[in-house]
């Protein structure tokens, strides 16, 4: 079962490790930046063992909290975190969701992955260029018979007995404040299944939803430069509530670790108004990390988890490359 107090080890004046803050009002320490792991695993991601070299690179430069989720690569990510962690259950904290219902064509491509990946490396196929209606349509299913079953496959791939964090992962604000998912979850947490639950919000008003059910121990949602509507709308009311705050997209999906001449700001904002508008925005915040002596993208995290309510900032690395250059020379704000 779960050690009281998992966790990443706390930092000195001269660790170089990410530093430990609280999370929200439980009982968890966990690391400023953790790893988002949508893109651990997947059939167009190659081989296995980078990831397994991120994943012991990532708990090595003091990250302890894993953001997961059934969904990711078919349940790769989370049977690739349970392989790495294996031996080291008690240093990380693994927070995973549930949901999504995938469509049987991604199930089937998740049973046929050994096949699939050497012919799509041969045909250098790329997952932006497969069309969508290939994929099939995602549906969601928060009932708490799905939910119960949910959790029971992601312990067995995460290799655990214990959830440290499950999330409901993007339900609509109609779900949240029906409350039909709470008993569910709060017999998993009395079985020892989750130690504690939030919600994956996608909308402000799903978040503020969710901060009606006093049991919720944290939501996540996206902020950053660029976004900053949680901040303005619900985050004040969730340090009131002592509920933790994992933050999401913190680069604006890739916009913020970019060159000015890799960026298409086009893609992102068609409208004119906006688009020079975020032109506009991003230009100053060029110039302001320069002026401070950090890439855009350190600047970009350190204001995340300056926020106050942030307990963790998602970092969304594919390679230990990545991850050195995002947190290798980033500022760390004081641990609450």
């Amino acid at each position: 079962m779960w050690n009281p107090l998992p966790g990443a080890r706390e930092s000195t004046d001269t660790d170089r490790s990410v530093r430990v803050k609280s999370f929200g009002a439980t009982s968890l320490r966990v690391s400023e930046f953790g790893l988002g792991c949508a893109r651990i695993g997947g059939i167009f991601q190659g081989d296995s063992r980078g990831f397994l070299r991120l994943l012991s690179a990532a708990l090595d430069r003091g990250i302890n909290f894993f953001d997961t989720a059934d969904m990711y690569a078919q349940g790769e990510s989370e049977a690739l975190l349970g392989k790495a962690f294996r031996a080291e259950r008690s240093r990380v904290v693994l927070a995973s969701k549930a949901g999504f219902c995938l469509p049987g064509r991604r199930r089937l491509a998740a049973r046929l992955k050994p096949l699939l990946r050497p012919a799509i490396r041969a045909l250098g196929l790329r997952r932006d260029r497969i069309p969508v209606g290939a994929r099939g349509a995602l549906t969601q299913d928060f009932s708490p018979a799905y939910l119960r079953k949910a959790v029971e496959a992601s312990l067995r791939r995460l290799r655990t007995d214990y959830l440290d964090l499950f999330q409901l992962h993007s339900p609509p604000a109609d779900v949240v404040k029906a409350g039909a998912w709470q008993p569910a979850l709060e017999a998993l947490k009395r079985a020892g299944k989750i130690r504690y639950y939030g919600i994956s919000c996608d909308t402000v008003d799903a978040a503020r939803a969710a901060l009606q059910f006093p049991e919720v121990s944290s939501l996540q949602f996206l902020v950053n430069l660029l976004e900053r509507r949680a901040v303005e709308s619900f985050l004040p009311e969730m340090r009131a509530h002592g509920v933790a705050g994992i933050a999401r997209e913190c680069l604006a999906n890739g916009l913020l670790a970019k060159s000015a001449e890799q960026v298409d700001l086009a893609l992102h904002y068609p409208a004119t108004d906006e688009r020079m508008r975020r032109e506009a925005e991003m230009a100053a915040y060029r110039r302001q990390a320069a002026e401070s002596g950090r890439s855009l993208a350190q600047m970009a995290l350190d204001y995340v988890a300056s926020l106050d309510g942030v307990s963790v900032t998602l970092v969304g690395a594919r390679t230990v490359d990545q991850l050195q250059t995002l947190l290798g020379e980033t500022s760390r704000p004081e641990a609450s």
